[in-house]
């Protein structure tokens, strides 16, 4: 399939975007679904209700801030991707499963914040996410495949290490989880800032290949 006409790849390659945009949305809307909506009949029995969803708030705004940041490398990726084959649409796919997924894990870790199989399920699921993101990179990418030619080595590594860290840092996580579920929260609240303000430092000229 990665040998059609370039007219038919950008077709192809555009609904793969399409598609995986779609998913992502759709998750990251779907998140919100994991906050329940308290009924009280007074200010400050709504304000015990609201409180008492804390552990549910921080498990959206990770899940929403590790989503984003996924999508962002996904974007990142793609921008280099210019043919596909059977192997690459498997491996999206398989991501986009595990993306479209989250939301359950996140809406277990919000009810279930102390214990270690609600942390372990999460990690678990935004790990393998990354290795499959990794993986379709890694196949796009080698030998050049799916990319240009004369795609250069550095942004090669850069987007497969980079992906690869992300599936590290959650597998990393999951023995913490067994030990104290809080301290695994840590560590990926820790990852995720460190990412957003990694993405706010780099510079705009970082693309210096065209597609």
């Amino acid at each position: 399939m990665s040998g059609g006409e370039p007219g038919q790849q950008a077709y192809g390659l555009g609904r793969i975007l399409a598609l995986s945009d779609g998913v992502f949305a759709f998750s990251l809307t779907l998140l919100v679904v994991s906050l329940s909506v308290p009924t009280a009949t007074s200010s400050s029995a709504l304000a015990s209700q609201l409180l008492a969803q804390a552990p549910t708030y921080y498990s959206y705004i990770i899940s929403f801030v590790a989503v984003a940041s996924i999508w962002y490398g996904h974007h990142e990726s793609f921008k280099y991707i210019r043919r596909y084959d059977g192997r690459l649409i498997a491996l999206n796919f398989g991501s986009l499963l595990l993306i479209a997924f989250l939301p359950f894990p996140t809406a277990v870790l919000g009810r279930n914040q102390q214990d270690p199989l609600a942390a372990i399920l999460y990690a678990s699921t935004l790990a393998l996410s990354n290795l499959l993101f990794a993986a379709t990179w890694w196949h796009a990418s080698h030998a050049r495949r799916l990319v240009r030619s004369d795609l250069s080595s550095e942004i090669v590594r850069l987007r497969f290490y980079r992906t690869l860290g992300g599936a590290f840092v959650f597998l990393l996580s999951i023995p913490i989880a067994l030990w104290k579920p809080i301290a695994a929260e840590i560590v990926w609240s820790v990852f995720l800032v460190a990412i957003f303000v990694l993405l706010r430092g780099a510079p705009r000229s970082q693309h210096t290949q065209d597609r």
